[in-house]
């Protein structure tokens, strides 16, 4: 019996740069991975963050607003210090947590074995912030509807709170970066997270700070935060002064931050 003749048709495979991702697909790919990290540590246990956010800087509203005069621009400002309250210790405190956790539990090595580039990781920690902080903020505003604080929200609202969010976005990246230790880091979180709220004019205009605290007003961006969420909330559109010092510091701190992240030494 004659074997028959089978024809091999030629396989023609992709060439190798066709199954490349392209770079800005891979970026915002990473970006998201990251985010959705983020998001399941915090699953289980949401309601832990958000009320750790949230008890101490309503605190601190009844605190200062027993003290305060009955002026609804007094009684906004307080509301206003309890928002910058919360998204510091949400913004910084949270995230520069998770971040220490990351870097000395090993979690590091296996997004740079992925690979993520510290940029990408690093905007997926930013959004996560963004994320965490507007959660805070509109509970917040639920809040001051609740205890009757007379607000008039302007559309200024919204950028500023941005701009403060990303201000405070980029400590927990020098931090982390700076933090000998996960022991280190826990205590330089609670001192950046919540000593420059507490000393700077926060829960009350630069008028009626302290000589010294004027001063350090100045230069605390907590300060302008605080300023432009207040001029917001009382209708107010005249913000750019505070959102351009908020803007500034948030580029400086987070180019700082991504210069000195220790991403290859994890």
């Amino acid at each position: 019996m004659s074997a028959m003749a089978t024809k091999v048709e030629p396989v023609t495979l992709p060439h190798p740069r066709a199954l490349r991702v392209p770079r800005s697909a891979k970026f915002l790919r990473d970006v998201m991975s990251v985010l959705e990290m983020k998001l399941l540590l915090m699953r289980r246990g949401w309601y832990w963050f958000l009320l750790s956010s949230l008890v101490f800087p309503v605190g601190m509203f009844y605190w200062f607003g027993g003290v305060a005069s009955d002026d609804p621009a007094a009684v906004r400002r307080v509301m206003v210090g309890a928002m910058v309250f919360a998204v510091s210790m949400g913004t910084i405190g949270t995230l520069a947590q998770q971040m220490i956790q990351d870097r000395f539990q090993g979690r590091w090595k296996l997004l740079i074995t992925m690979p993520v580039s510290k940029v990408a990781y690093s905007a997926g920690v930013l959004a996560f912030a963004t994320l965490l902080s507007a959660g805070t903020v509109a509970v917040l505003l639920g809040f001051a509807w609740v205890a009757d604080v007379e607000l008039n929200v302007s559309w200024v609202f919204f950028p500023v709170t941005a701009a403060a969010v990303l201000s405070m976005a980029g400590l927990p990246l020098l931090i982390v970066s700076s933090a000998p230790s996960a022991e280190a880091g826990s205590v330089m979180t609670n001192l950046v997270g919540i000593l420059p709220v507490m000393i700077s004019p926060v829960f009350f205009t630069m008028d009626q700070a302290p000589k010294g605290l004027e001063l350090l007003g100045w230069v605390s961006p907590v300060r302008y935060a605080a300023d432009g969420l207040s001029k917001s909330l009382s209708g107010q559109t005249d913000v750019w002064t505070e959102f351009g010092v908020l803007a500034g510091f948030a580029l400086v701190t987070i180019a700082l931050g991504l210069w000195k992240l220790r991403w290859r030494e994890a």
